[in-house]
């Protein structure tokens, strides 16, 4: 049996860390491989799509075409998308794609929390969400579905070890954000909260990409970056910096099911984060989550307590 694992893009993201795991799980039943249809993110912010190419073939498009070529000669049992196929190719290949003639079964995936069930016009003939919010949306289409949630795994955490492996110092108190600097992330609510404790003995750490396409929101961010706040770019060893963390602060104001919390939870780290309603209650109950709200001054305070 074969899967065809078909993406918009592999540039570092949740989605494409959920394709990797994903796919490996799978690669114990299946022959995989991936198509990256837009290579959107080039050369850079390659994270993931370094890693999916250690265990898969990936082909990259020239031409958005080229995907049914791929279909012919790989021949796969299942081709899944990962995000709304209409959101990245055109109708003359979704036709295609989703003809009744077809000899594959087609799966789609949504990362997108605006995601419209009724403006979709190919349907698959199974949806795998991420989430059960995700579910509740297209319940009504009545169309075979299920839900593949990213885990939350429990590590064996050394700070000290992870610590010197980063160069950090083990005097301070270490306060970690993941994600992609975009308006969405909101990373600047954690710069302003980082300006006012620059007296006190605690450093921010970003990890994560400044793409030029939101070169608009992070550029004026970094002109006025607090001196205890550290912007660390793209990285491949995310797992040190969980493992040398403190505290995870996750401002976002949007998101479906972000991995990154999950990753945190799985680390052992206290995380601050909204109370968003795609998560559907699931962290009211859990001690780890405090939840940020809309005072600034509140969300200090509670990270200071958290430190403490």
């Amino acid at each position: 049996m074969k899967i065809l694992y078909v993406a918009p893009h592999l540039s570092t993201g949740g989605m494409p860390q959920y394709l990797y795991e994903q796919a490996k799980h799978f690669s114990k039943e299946y022959t995989i491989q991936v198509v990256d249809v837009t290579n959107s993110g080039g050369s850079s912010f390659v994270v993931q799509k370094n890693r999916i190419s250690e265990l898969f073939p990936v082909h990259t498009l020239s031409e958005k075409s080229d995907l049914l070529k791929v279909i012919q000669d790989f021949q796969p049992d299942i081709i899944h998308y990962h995000e709304i196929p209409q959101t990245f190719l055109p109708k003359d290949i979704l036709d295609k794609l989703f003809s009744p003639e077809s000899t594959y079964f087609n799966i789609v995936t949504t990362h997108s929390s605006y995601a419209d069930p009724d403006t979709i016009t190919h349907h698959p003939d199974r949806y795998v969400f991420v989430c059960e919010w995700s579910r509740q949306k297209f319940a009504h289409l009545d169309i075979d579905s299920d839900i593949w949630d990213y885990p939350i795994i429990n590590h064996v955490v050394d700070k000290k070890v992870a610590r010197e492996k980063l160069g950090i110092d083990d005097s301070f108190k270490h306060v970690l954000h993941i994600g992609l600097f975009t308006p969405g992330k909101n990373q600047g609510e954690l710069f302003e909260i980082a300006r006012q404790l620059q007296d006190e003995k605690i450093l921010f750490h970003f990890v994560g990409n400044q793409a030029g396409n939101f070169k608009e929101y992070w550029e004026p961010l970094m002109v006025n970056k607090p001196d205890n706040c550290i912007v660390w770019g793209e990285r491949n060893d995310v797992e040190t910096f969980y493992s040398a963390a403190d505290v995870f602060y996750f401002p976002s104001k949007f998101e479906l099911s972000p991995i990154s919390i999950k990753e945190a939870l799985g680390h052992g780290l206290p995380c601050m984060f909204r109370r968003l309603h795609t998560y559907l209650d699931m962290y009211d109950s859990n001690p780890q989550v405090t939840y940020i709200t809309e005072d600034i001054k509140k969300n200090k305070q509670s990270l200071l307590n958290l430190l403490k």
